[in-house]
């Protein structure tokens, strides 16, 4: 039952992506229908339906759109401090790695995390290293300017937020 709710949803959601999107035009209908059934089945592939948690939908909601802003203002911002530095006279960059920890499970948050990282402009995540203990991720910076230590830890924050999972507990 979890997977036909699950499937049906997303159907819905991914019916009115392509809507919005393409419109309602008889000339792609036979394109919207095929694309949202591959997407749909990807999608479930590769996240699926797990438990139904409505008291959770508000804030999960509430914490994508909150990470989905801010994403966005970090993005602007970062592209034009690279474009800037890129630009002036003399290059304004000095590259750096930092070492960051990886406070969330893993799982699909800590993916979204690795992938937006690498989204924003400045930074990149060139390696993630685990031991017994602890994940370091390691990340490349343009410039120390861009503070990576503090984005990396309102990425996660955002990011915990939205997926509501919980940190990992390195006492025990």
């Amino acid at each position: 039952m979890r997977w036909i709710l699950g499937a049906l949803l997303r159907i819905i959601v991914f019916s009115g992506i392509w809507i919005g999107l393409a419109g309602m035009s008889a000339d792609t209908l036979v394109y919207g229908i095929v694309s949202i059934l591959a997407v749909t089945a990807l999608s479930l592939a590769l996240l699926p339906p797990g438990h139904l948690q409505p008291k959770r939908w508000p804030s999960r909601i509430w914490g994508t759109l909150v990470l989905a802003v801010w994403f966005l203002q970090q993005s602007i911002r970062g592209g034009f401090d690279v474009a800037r530095r890129a630009l002036t006279r003399n290059v304004d960059i000095e590259p750096e790695v930092v070492e960051v920890p990886v406070e969330l499970p893993s799982g699909p948050g800590r993916e979204v995390c690795y992938l937006l990282m690498n989204l924003l402009p400045g930074s990149m995540i060139q390696r993630v290293r685990t031991t017994d203990q602890h994940t370091i991720a390691e990340v490349h910076t343009l410039s120390m300017d861009l503070k990576p230590e503090d984005q990396w830890q309102r990425l996660q924050d955002r990011v915990q937020q939205a997926f509501q999972i919980d940190w990992i507990d390195h006492d025990g």
